[in-house]
């Protein structure tokens, strides 16, 4: 207000409790982006307000926008040079401010050009700037330095002093500082609801990282899936190579305890009646053409009579001292054995009986490694089975769990739209699944949103209408 008491004028303004927005920035140097930003949006609204009334600021800076004490709201002052009539007056102010002023003005104001809106927001490029990075955008030693720099210089990048910095926010404070007034924002509404969107993204990104990290379901799925065939396959996989390494073993006994058996029948006669050299040739016979280790007879003796390892012959035998008893078919017992010179074997022995007497015994030698080899060939083949088998259904479950995926992406986006007021938007894909069905109820969804907010908007306006009409 203003007035007169006893013919003196007086003056009534705000008291304001707070501080310079540059005392503040010292003090508080720990601010976070979004309180800064803040500012800038108060600053926006402030001065758009200014400039709608045909005001232009042109001084602004820190030391003319004061916070309010306890809270984080601002204030503009000082409108002296505005619209001051007396050049005189003008030409004071500006000169007791020169030192601190210059390094807020815009290109056409240091260059004596018409200024307007668009030069008080290029200060607030300058103070935002600021703000974010603690640093003034131009600091010349001298006036002549820092007028030059700001007519002809670009400033260091944002993030080149706040690495990490919102893009956004950097975009917004670039534009701001062009050099050219039909490059900046047009007006403070404008500039305002850039930052409240940059606010908003700035909140969302936190609210991103203060969330628990949400595994996507393609890949969830494909986990789930792979863990669950990987499970499978080694259960079954084991039982199976259990089931076939036994079969191979009762295989290879069997075998060796048929043959040794028969060879023992078939030579019970000839050791009854020692003919040794008839032995030797059955031996060897019995040799041709199988893959046995050796084939040995002992007599009741103890003395080989006959053997497939010529330098045993008519040498007493020599027991096996690290065998393993690993089974007995009958009466031929099994026995399995490291040897020095052919690794592992199987001892079949098998006694030589005739007319029910016990008149030697007969040694079978079975190679063992063969087994093993056919037994880790049967393992790598299942290996192999398992890998295909738990690659092709992660490929599936990936699939399948991108197809349920992209529609949830679709209609999270589509709500987004929704929550930020655009009800006009639509999905409108056509798809022949319960998503389809989805898609179709949420158009509706957004149909009857549109027709009420229009209807509000329709009933707002007559009401207005009335209102008018009435006090006219």
């Amino acid at each position: 207000d203003i007035g007169e008491v006893n013919d003196r004028p007086y003056i009534v303004m705000e008291l304001l409790e707070g501080e310079p927005l540059d005392e503040y920035m010292r003090s508080t140097p720990s601010r976070s982006l979004r309180e800064d930003l803040a500012i800038g949006i108060q600053l926006a609204k402030a001065l758009h307000y200014a400039h709608s009334k045909g005001i232009v600021h042109r001084d602004i800076k820190p030391s003319n926008i004061i916070r309010v004490k306890g809270s984080n709201n601002i204030k503009i002052t000082d409108f002296g040079i505005a619209h001051v009539e007396d050049p005189e007056l003008t030409r004071q102010t500006q000169m007791g401010e020169v030192l601190g002023t210059p390094q807020y003005m815009s290109p056409e104001q240091a260059l004596g050009r018409k200024v307007d809106a668009r030069s008080d927001l290029y200060s607030v490029g300058v103070v935002l700037y600021q703000l974010v990075t603690g640093k003034k955008p131009f600091e010349g030693t001298t006036i002549a330095t820092l007028l030059l720099q700001i007519t002809t210089t670009e400033p260091a990048p944002v993030d080149q002093y706040v690495p990490g910095v919102s893009r956004s926010v950097k975009l917004i404070i670039e534009r701001l500082l062009k050099k050219d007034p039909e490059r900046r924002f047009q007006n403070g509404g404008e500039l305002s609801n850039a930052l409240i969107d940059a606010v908003e993204e700035i909140r969302q990104e936190e609210m991103q990282r203060e969330m628990p990290k949400v595994l996507p379901i393609r890949v969830k799925w494909t986990f789930i899936m792979i863990a669950i065939v990987s499970i499978t396959m080694i259960i079954g996989t084991t039982w199976l190579y259990k089931r076939q390494y036994a079969s191979i073993i009762q295989q290879a006994t069997e075998y060796g305890s048929s043959m040794v058996r028969f060879m023992a029948a078939e030579s019970a006669e000839k050791v009854f009646n020692e003919d040794w050299i008839f032995l030797e040739v059955f031996i060897q016979d019995a040799m041709t053409g199988q893959r046995f280790g050796y084939l040995s007879l002992v007599d009741s003796r103890g003395i080989v009579r006959g053997s497939s390892i010529v330098d045993k012959i008519g040498q007493p035998y020599q027991q096996i001292t690290n065998g393993k008893q690993i089974g007995k078919i009958g009466d031929v017992s099994i026995q399995r054995y490291d040897d020095a010179k052919s690794s592992s074997m199987l001892d079949f022995e098998a006694p030589v009986i005739f007319r029910e007497k016990d008149i030697g015994r007969i040694h079978l030698g079975v190679q063992w490694d063969p087994l093993e080899q056919l037994s880790t060939q049967i393992v790598l083949t299942m290996v192999l089975l398992m890998i295909v088998t738990v690659a092709a259904a992660s490929v599936v479950a990936y699939a399948l769990a991108s197809a349920i995926s992209n529609p949830l992406k679709t209609l999270r986006k589509s709500f987004e739209e929704i929550k930020k007021g655009n009800s006009g938007y639509r999905i409108a894909q056509t798809r022949k699944d319960e998503f389809g069905e989805v898609f179709q109820s949420f158009d509706e969804m957004a149909e009857t949103l549109q027709r009420n907010n229009e209807n509000m908007t329709d009933t707002h306006a007559q009401d207005k209408n009335k209102a008018t009409h009435d006090h006219g």
